[in-house]
This record gives C-alpha cells, structure tokens and sequence, in this order.
C-alpha cells in the first residue's frame, strides 16, 4: 500500500515537461524530444529590429527583413527567446492560464537578454500592464512575474509608472490595422519624473504585430524616455515567415 500510494504521489508531483506534459527524462524544464525542438526554434537567426524568423539566405540584419511592418514601431528592438509555436508556446499557455512554467521560461527570458545587451544598456523594467478586470478573472499578471524574475538576475529595476487605463478587447482574432486602433489610449503614466531620459525595457509575453508594446512605447516616449527596446518570450511568426516581400 505505501508503495503504491509512493508511487501515485510520484506520478502527480514529479516535474512534467513544460512543452508536452509528460513526466519522461525531463532535463531543464523539458523532455529530450521538446528539448530538441526548443533548440531547432531558438538557434534560427532572428531580425533584431522586428524579433521574425530571418530566410536563411538572409544576414542577421534589419535590412530586408520579410517580418518587418512597413511602417516601424516606436520600440527600438525585439528581444526574444524564440518563436510562438512547438513547446515554447505550450510552455506559455500553461504560464499564463494554469500559473505552471512561468519561473523556467522567466530564466529563459533573463538568458537571453543577458547574452544580447550590455549590463548598463538600461535603467528600468517595466511589464506591459494587464487591466485589472482581467487580472482579477486570470488570477496572476504574467508579464509583471516575468519582469521580477529578469530583474533579480540582471539588476534593473522594475517600475510602476506604466498602467492600463482602458480595458481592450483581446488582439488575437483582430487585424493589424484593428489591434492598432483597438489599444490607442490604452496606456498612461503614474509619474513622468523617473522616465527623464530612462533607457526603458518593456516585457511581455508574447508580441505579434507589435501593437501593444508600439502604443505602450509612445505613452513612454511622450512622457520622456530616451528609448524603449522589447523584450517578450516569443514572436508570434506570420505564416510566411521563410518567403521574401517581393515573392507572390
């Protein structure tokens, strides 16, 4: 009986694997076949400018990037660890729904941001904000967990002074053009004296068209940042994501 009992105790608590769920040989948060596709996803030369998955003809640069919108957003540049497909986009949903994986994908965040800028390049962290409606109805603001999480490894500090002031519909099923309108207003600042001349690092979750962090960067900007660069745990790729502009 206590065999057995050990052995159902075993089966509901051992970690399970971040990507797919199972409890097989799992190693740093996930098991060898979604390790696998982890690192098929992040080795992939990412545009700096935009955070899209570059051809593979393409040089790792900002010029001729296929995911770039024509019309650039305020933030700087796109931090990310990969794409929004595969394990890491099951590893988010299980994040930010069910409260599981948020502190591994949170290391995995702080990872890459350490590997691509300098100790001093910012001044403070600031989360995307989620209303409070949705919080309250979520349970948990996954981009400010993130934040703190980054902040306790790489030193910046986190800030308050970005808040949600209207409550949004979702992005998800809007198009470009719709997810502009949709978050225009959607932001405004506590107190614009710690944003004087502030090199700012918005976090989020996950970044499709740039929508949200772009209207989150202009409230930023308007209220005296220097700059702001995005850094999220994944991009959200368009279907087409290996073809050039000019390919039908």
């Amino acid at each position: 009986m206590t065999r057995a009992i050990s052995a159902i105790f075993e089966l509901l608590f051992s970690p399970a694997c971040a990507g797919c769920q199972t409890h097989d040989d799992i190693t740093d948060g996930f098991c060898p076949e979604c390790s696998r596709a982890m690192l098929a996803m992040v080795s992939r030369p990412a545009c700096p400018r935009c955070g899209s998955i570059l051809p593979p003809s393409l040089p790792q640069a900002r010029e001729d990037c296929p995911g770039c919108p024509s019309v650039m957003p305020r933030f700087e540049r796109v931090i990310r660890v990969g794409p929004y497909a595969g394990p890491l986009k099951a590893a988010i949903r299980n994040a930010k729904y069910y409260g599981t994986t948020s502190t591994l994908l949170s290391g995995l965040l702080s990872q890459a941001i350490a590997a691509q800028v300098r100790a001093d390049e910012f001044d403070l962290i600031l989360p995307v904000p989620m209303f409070w409606l949705r919080r309250l109805m979520r349970g948990q603001n996954f981009p400010v967990a993130v934040a703190a999480h980054v902040s306790r490894k790489l030193g910046w500090p986190v800030g308050h002074e970005l808040m949600r002031v209207r409550n949004t519909p979702p992005q998800v099923h809007l198009s470009a053009t719709r997810r502009q309108a949709n978050v225009r207003g959607a932001f405004a600042v506590r107190d614009k004296k710690s944003l004087q001349a502030a090199r700012v690092l918005l976090i989020d979750d996950v970044v499709t068209t740039g929508a949200t962090a772009n209207e989150a960067a202009r409230v930023l900007l308007a209220a005296g940042a220097a700059h702001v660069s995005l850094a999220v745990i994944a991009k959200a790729e368009p279907p087409k994501a290996y073809e050039h502009k000019d390919e039908s």
